[in-house]
């Protein structure tokens, strides 16, 4: 992308950011009688923090700074440029019409590794990490912040998550 380009993208990413945080901040804080110290605008707030910094940071970085994209041996050699984007989409549509009947753990772990593999990853590493993440993301979230995600196929053994 050209130096212009990277600068109006950057631009444009952090007053998205900007545009989240300040939406964030309009949500409600939480009821006093909860002993939960963050209320439903605190990710949010956080994911446009990162939005801002990574904004900023796409528009001051000059482009010699970096490799050129052509010149650094990529793993997407032969692909069109579409492909990684459209099994990007590919897996969130996964995501949303299979997770109720697979489950989290399985439905993540099979995404995240075919994502990995298609990125570049060796197949043993990919498939290993993609179990460890998406127990881990399981239990952080149906555990830790108590989000119920859909168990699907391990119902069954649902007693142990």
């Amino acid at each position: 992308m050209t130096n212009l380009g990277d600068r109006g993208l950057g631009l444009l990413i952090a007053a998205f950011g900007i545009a989240v945080i300040y939406m964030a901040l309009q949500l409600p804080e939480p009821m006093a009688g909860s002993h939960i110290a963050y209320g439903p605008g605190f990710f949010p707030v956080l994911l446009g923090i990162a939005a801002v910094a990574a904004g900023v940071a796409l528009a001051v970085i000059r482009p010699g700074s970096v490799e050129d994209e052509d010149t650094v041996a990529s793993p997407h050699a032969g692909r069109p440029r579409l492909a990684g984007p459209l099994l990007v989409l590919l897996a969130m549509l996964a995501y949303v019409y299979l997770s109720e009947l697979i489950g989290f753990i399985p439905l993540a772990a099979v995404t995240l590794a075919i994502l990995l593999i298609f990125g570049g990853m060796r197949f043993l590493f990919a498939v290993a990490l993609s179990v460890v993440a998406s127990v881990l993301i399981y239990l952080m979230f149906s555990k830790g912040l108590l989000v119920p995600l859909p168990r699907g196929l391990l119902q069954p053994w649902a007693i142990w998550l």
